[in-house]
């Protein structure tokens, strides 16, 4: 294992787009690669545990910066702005550039797409696309199509975009959107409570310079439609049937409605034909289960589940 590198690759449109790589050293042997859709307001380098992890378990690691994040957003100075038409469909194709990089520099590993929250939403529509290039799929923090909310978002944000542009913010929407995960666990010490019971990780985050706090409305349209769309019948029946998935999130996590979305995203899963999901739910976990409590545990779960995969 070497210390990580960073690049950029430049879109179908002509945006820089950033990423980081964690290679193996040239004496360790290459078992595959995984590439890591990170979630909405955080950034790849928030991953260096989770990808070191892999590392030592013999995989190459790989992931962009959204459009909007991190250093993508011309290094972190335009953070949460996007001027785009489709914020959603151009970090999928992002993604699908960066998947083209992997390939070309390791044309035959086996090939794992791992994304949390946003970034798991952005994979599940991503797979029912480009399923048959990828090998597995790790799902981490994931929702289903929330009754109330994902109809209200779609068409709120669908408003504003109509009548204030894309590039306009609305703290109004963004409330609706994130404060009312941290109501589930008043009294609350800070805005980010829900992502964590370690209150140091929480207090990294919220320190964290790359961390993305208002958005234009482009970017939460595409949260919302994100939300739709991975969960849309449509989307889960072109899945690749025999696609190992695994699906895990904390039983406590608010945006995957305490476990309850979690599991409905498995069982529609399940009833269009997959045959090789695997679902495991944390007790008391929340939001990041990278950065929980037990994320040891966590690591070590979805090593084992990887193993089983590729032999």
């Amino acid at each position: 294992m070497i210390n990580p590198v960073n690049f950029t690759f430049s879109a179908r449109d002509g945006k820089e787009i950033f990423y980081t790589h964690w290679p193996l050293a040239k004496d360790e042997t290459l078992r595959g690669v995984v590439q890591i859709a990170h979630g909405i307001g955080e950034h790849i380098g928030r991953y260096d545990e989770v990808a070191k992890t892999l590392n030592r378990a013999g995989f190459a690691v790989y992931g962009n910066d959204h459009r909007g994040h991190g250093r993508t957003a011309n290094n972190g100075k335009s953070l949460g702005e996007y001027e785009g038409e489709s914020f959603w469909n151009d970090a999928i194709e992002d993604m699908h550039e960066m998947t083209e990089v992997i390939k070309s520099e390791h044309p035959d590993a086996f090939f794992i797409l791992l994304g949390h929250s946003l970034g798991s939403l952005l994979g599940r529509d991503y797979i029912a696309r480009y399923g048959s290039e990828v090998d597995a799929v790790i799902i981490s923090g994931t929702a289903g199509y929330i009754k109330v909310l994902g109809p209200a978002g779609v068409a709120i944000t669908n408003l504003l975009v109509r009548f204030r542009g894309s590039t306009a913010k609305s703290p109004l929407i963004e409330s609706f959107f994130f404060d009312q995960f941290n109501r589930k666990f008043k009294p609350n010490r800070t805005k980010l409570d829900w992502l964590s019971r370690d209150k140091h990780q929480v207090d990294l985050f919220d320190k964290d310079p790359l961390r993305s706090e208002k958005f234009h409305i482009g970017i939460l349209q595409g949260a919302a439609l994100g939300g739709k769309m991975a969960n849309a019948p449509e989307t889960l029946k072109k899945t690749p049937k025999d696609l190992p998935m695994y699906i895990f999130s904390g039983d406590e996590d608010p945006v995957g409605e305490m476990g309850a979305g979690v599991k409905r995203v498995y069982r529609d899963y399940k009833k269009v034909g997959m045959k090789n999901l695997t679902l495991k739910l944390y007790p008391g976990g929340r939001h990041e289960m990278f950065n929980e409590t037990n994320r040891k545990e966590v690591l070590e779960d979805m090593l084992d589940w990887i193993n089983k995969v590729i032999s």
